[in-house]
Parts: structure tokens; C-alpha cells; sequence
């Protein structure tokens, strides 16, 4: 009997041994590739940044290819080479013109060593905003009142839009000469919608959402901020986006959000740059002053 009980295990060895099967799987390597960022917006330089990707440890920043030189091109055509300056000893690209609502753009990295890195969007066309306002509402938590700013988009029908919305509240201090001054807040908010339970209703400063449940529609929003105070002044920051830029800037925030967390599958970052990573995207900024 005793014979039986042992054998039994060391079958069980020999045949999950003998299954035993090795499996290769190619991850893709994303290090030492060309990045190139460029956001652009309506009336505004073109500006863009070309670096090489790596595993960062530290605070070491992406290292920037030598001898790179980018090229734009504007609704199909040639327009100008973009022109490096330093800032923040960063090295960046930038354009003599403007871009247009409504003209694509189109810009080739050239990187010894690499093949021509590039991606092209467009300039959308310039969302149209209905009623916005704020009220005071009871701050369960004691400290004041919180700020309730409601929101109205009206949505062009029959196609797709995307859009981001953030608010800053106006504070004015007083500076040692006796000057008053003005400056931003970032405000913090939830919607009371299905995005919070995406964000475990964590007050967050952007709002992204595209047009698939309001189509031609004008939806209200309301954002909820996350402390007390007195609101007398909030800026209300609207941007019209394109596909390109909507998923780069919605999946670049959801991924500081959810990588932090070890728990969260983790999110990849949008990219539309052929032979390398990054973005090209346009988008329109509009900003609307909302007292009570």
C-alpha cells in the first residue's frame, strides 16, 4: 500500500515533464526609436519635438537625435523647414506660419540613423457652446461651498466629434507693490456621470468625451469641484478635438491615472507617427470667463 501512494506522485512528474513545451513570444521592443510630439492648434505656430525613446531610470530625460531636421507640409504641399530653438536646454521645432481651420498638416522627421519619422492631422473646426453658468452648492463636508458649472455644447450632427473640457478658477492677490495680479487655479471636479465610476469618482481636471450618445444634440454638463470656495470667476476651457489627438490626450491621461496603480491593467498610449511613436494632432481652444 505504502508502494502505491508513492508511485502515484512520481507519475504525475514524469507526465507533466514529458508535456512540458517551451513557447516563445516576441514582445515588441518600443526603446531607442524616434518620438515626435507636435500639438497644434488654431492660429498658433506650429511647435514640435523630436526625441529617442528608452527604458527611463531616474530622472534622466529622452535623449535628442543629432542632425535631426523636420519638414511641413501644409494640405499636400511643401510649406517650410521648421527651425530649431532651445528652451529649458530642450531643443524644439517650430513654424513661421500659423495653422489654418480646417488645412492638414503633414510633418517628415529625417534622423541619421533612422528611417523618416512621420504623421499628419488636421485643424477641426471650432466647437459652438450654448448657456454656461455656476451655482453654489452645500459642501457635505463643512468647509463652504461648492462650485456646480454646467456646461452646454451644441454638437454638429451627422459626424464625429471629440472634445476636452478643463476649468481654472481666477484669483487676484496683491504683489509687494501693492499691484493686484491675477492668476489660475486648477480646478479639480466629478460629473456625476459614467465617467466617474471609470475614476472610482476621484475628482480629476480633465473631462474628455466624444459625441456617440448626443449626436446633432446640445448636452448639458455639470462638474461638481472638489473643494469649497467662493467661484466668483472660472474660466471654462473647451477644445475641440480630432480622432488623433482625442485618443493621444484621453489615453495619455488615463495612463498617469491607471499605471500608478498596480492593480489596473495598464493603458498604452495612442500613437500615429509612422516608423517611430508620438503624436501629430490638431485641435481648436476656446475659453469662456462663467461668474454666478
Amino acid at each position: 500500500m505504502k508502494t502505491k501512494l508513492l508511485l502515484l506522485p512520481l507519475l504525475l512528474i514524469i507526465v507533466v515533464c514529458s508535456c512540458k513545451k517551451s513557447v516563445v513570444i516576441d514582445l515588441p521592443e518600443e526603446a531607442n526609436k524616434p518620438v515626435l510630439n507636435l500639438l497644434m492648434s488654431k492660429d498658433s505656430l506650429i511647435i514640435a519635438r523630436v526625441t529617442l525613446s528608452r527604458r527611463i531610470s531616474g530622472y534622466a530625460g529622452f535623449p535628442e537625435p543629432e542632425g535631426a531636421a523636420l519638414k511641413l507640409y501644409e494640405d499636400g504641399k511643401f510649406r517650410e523647414n521648421l527651425s530649431p530653438f532651445k528652451k529649458d536646454n530642450d531643443t524644439y521645432y517650430k513654424s513661421t506660419v500659423r495653422a489654418r481651420s480646417g488645412a492638414s498638416y503633414r510633418v517628415v522627421a529625417t534622423i541619421p540613423g533612422y528611417e523618416d519619422a512621420e504623421g499628419s492631422d488636421f485643424i477641426p473646426e471650432q466647437t459652438s457652446v450654448g448657456e454656461m453658468s455656476i451655482r453654489l452648492i452645500a459642501n457635505n463636508d463643512g468647509f463652504g461651498s461648492k462650485g456646480n458649472i454646467s456646461v452646454e455644447l451644441h454638437d454638429k450632427p451627422g459626424e464625429k466629434n471629440y472634445y476636452r473640457i478643463r476649468l481654472y478658477e481666477l484669483a487676484t492677490f496683491k504683489d509687494s507693490d501693492g499691484k493686484e495680479q491675477t492668476y489660475r487655479i486648477t480646478v479639480y471636479f466629478t460629473t456625476g456621470g459614467l465617467q466617474d465610476g471609470i475614476f472610482n469618482k476621484d475628482n480629476r481636471t480633465e473631462f474628455y468625451t466624444d459625441d456617440a450618445l448626443f449626436d446633432g444634440r446640445s448636452p448639458h454638463f455639470n462638474f461638481i469641484t472638489g473643494r469649497g470656495g467662493e467661484f466668483k470667476k472660472v474660466i471654462v476651457e473647451v477644445t475641440s478635438l480630432t480622432y488623433s489627438s482625442y485618443n493621444y490626450l484621453f489615453s495619455s491621461f488615463m495612463a498617469r491615472i491607471k499605471n500608478e496603480d498596480p492593480l489596473s491593467e495598464k493603458v498604452i498610449v495612442f500613437s500615429n507617427i509612422i516608423n517611430g511613436l508620438g503624436i501629430v494632432g490638431g485641435m481648436v481652444q476656446q475659453e469662456y470667463t462663467v461668474t454666478p
